[in-house]
């Protein structure tokens, strides 16, 4: 697989997250275990889009990634629409601790259960809102894979075994991919499939997964219903982790 945040990457993701109200979508579900007044972090939001769209259920998003290149795109989002309590800090989450605890801290997507759990151990005093996959196939390949990494199974099972209390929702949400041509959605699928030779995609391969739409802009769409699974911990819950 290529760079997460490579340009064509970035491109994509920007796309697919421009033409969809995925994050509203979400950001309404973790909304509901939000207050006003909450200093929220959002952990490895990478092109903040989920950071923005929480933005109006708290009272400060602290949105945190390691890439400066993802983070650049945030920035850009911010002037373009005036938000004004987002607040962007570039490093690692783990070496990057507030001032002060926050009072949520949102994990989608991001990083293994034990180590979700060490960071907002430390850096949380509220509710603790970890977003699995509840896929076992991999989305973006041409013959079928396994996902590699957590799990919403995995990841219930791995707080069973600590010991962790926690509630948990299941819900699905659409975040499929516009594209502009067929030779860009062969590069997508270049970029993302797990294949055993990616580089050797073509456009004939990957026509038949896509729709024909009546716009100019992005004639193209592969659909894709992302199912998921929302944990929620309280932070007084984790027990002191090795």
């Amino acid at each position: 697989m290529k760079a997460l945040y490579g340009p064509d990457a970035i491109r994509f993701m920007c796309d697919a997250s421009e033409q969809s109200a995925y994050h509203r979508e979400l950001a309404l579900k973790i909304s509901a275990h939000l207050s006003p007044d909450n200093r929220v972090c959002d952990a490895g939001c990478g092109l903040g889009y989920l950071s923005l769209a929480l933005s109006p259920y708290c009272r400060e998003v602290s949105a945190v990634d390691i890439s400066s290149a993802a983070l650049n795109v945030l920035r850009r989002n911010i002037r373009r629409t005036g938000c004004r309590n987002v607040r962007v800090t570039e490093g690692d989450i783990a070496a990057c601790p507030p001032a002060r605890p926050y009072d949520a801290m949102v994990f989608c997507f991001f990083c293994g259960v034990k180590e979700s759990l060490k960071i907002a151990k430390t850096q949380c005093r509220g509710k603790v809102i970890i977003i699995k996959k509840d896929w076992e196939q991999h989305r973006f390949s041409l013959t079928p894979r396994p996902v590699p990494g957590f799990t919403l199974e995995k990841a219930c099972g791995c707080l069973d075994r600590l010991g962790v209390r926690y509630a948990k929702e299941t819900f699905a949400l659409e975040l499929g991919q516009p594209f502009r041509s067929l030779a860009d959605a062969a590069a997508f699928f270049r970029i993302y499939s797990s294949d055993e030779e990616p580089d050797r995609i073509t456009e004939k391969d990957v026509a038949s997964r896509l729709l024909r739409r009546p716009s100019e802009e992005f004639p193209y769409y592969l659909p894709s219903l992302k199912r998921m699974g929302m944990i929620v911990i309280d932070a007084g819950d984790i027990p002191d982790m090795d």
